[in-house]
This record gives C-alpha cells, structure tokens and sequence, in this order.
C-alpha cells in the first residue's frame, strides 16, 4: 500500500499520462528509472542529498532523460519530485502509479499463494472466481510457499480469501472447541 504523498503524484501523473494516452510509455519509463536508482546507488545518493543544489540534479536528470529517450513528461514528473524532496519515495510512487492505471482501467491485482505449483487451467479458474467476487478484471501474481500444507491463499486488495489446509484445520479445531 502506498503513502498518501506517493499515490498523489502517482494519480496526478497518471491523469496527464492517461489524457495524452501516453500511460504505457511512462509506465515503462517509471520502472526502467526505478531500476536504474536502484541498481546505481551513487546516483541515488546524489539525487537524494539536501547539499546539492536542485540545478545540479535537474541537469543530471535531464541527462539521463536525453540519453534514455524518456519522454518529457517522464522527465518532468522526476523533476517535480526533486523540487518537492520527494525522490527518496520513487520507487513508491512507481508502485503506486501501477496501481491508479489498474484503477483506471477497472483492473485489480489479486495475489495467490500455494503449497505447490498451480496449473494454468487453475490459474483461469482462480482468475475467473476472483473477477465474480470484485465484478472486475483480476490480474494474479502466483507464488509458491513450501510452509503451506495445501491449498492457497488468495489476497484481493486487503481481503484475503485463505483455502489453505491449514486454515480448514484451524476451523475445524475451532468448531470442536467450541461449546
């Protein structure tokens, strides 16, 4: 879940972005900049020290901007999270950028995990009982957890829909208990 700070220049980017149909470049732009912050520590640094002044980093981020052929607005948008100190929260904000297209285009994200490997005639099924649950489209990341006895858990948003074995034990136990 992202901060309020990062989901407002998250949704304030997505409405230009969306508007000039420009959402999928960005979106790709966003996570090759993140990767990028990520993957070079020293950059990081320098875009997140109080000590060097804006102009500095504006022309380091315009350099990058030229020399990745990131769009304006992209350029734009990293510029207003340094004038606002917001840089240290970009990977944040590309999360919660994620999030606001998915909104946007009536998509949630759901997440599963099993015991074991699922097959794909499962994961369709999973798909479609999750999309009859929200009445929207659900895009599923499936992970595989080895501490399961059997079954899985599925996670829509903050609800969590747990067949796992464990939890039938669980209630099961609770229900004999019960009196």
């Amino acid at each position: 879940m992202s901060s309020p700070t990062a989901s407002k220049y998250a949704r304030a980017l997505a409405e230009v972005a969306v508007d000039s149909k420009q959402e999928v470049r960005v979106q790709k732009e966003l996570a090759e900049l993140a990767e990028l912050l990520a993957s070079h520590k020293e950059l990081f640094d320098t875009l997140t020290n109080p000590a060097i002044p804006f102009a500095a980093k504006r022309k380091i981020v315009e350099e990058v901007g030229r020399k990745a052929s990131l769009e304006q607005m992209t350029v734009n948008f990293v510029l207003v999270l340094l004038e606002h100190a917001q840089i240290d929260q970009f990977e944040e904000v590309v999360e919660a950028y994620d999030d606001v297209l998915d909104e946007f285009h009536g998509v949630l994200r759901g997440r599963v995990v099993s015991s074991e490997e699922l097959k794909t005639d499962v994961h369709e099924r999973i798909r479609e009982i999750a999309a009859g649950l929200t009445g929207k489209e659900v895009e599923i990341d499936y992970d595989v957890d080895g501490k399961l006895v059997g079954g899985f858990k599925l996670q829509i948003g903050s609800t969590i829909y747990d067949g796992s074995l464990q939890n039938q034990l669980d209630e099961i136990r609770r229900r004999l208990t019960e009196q």
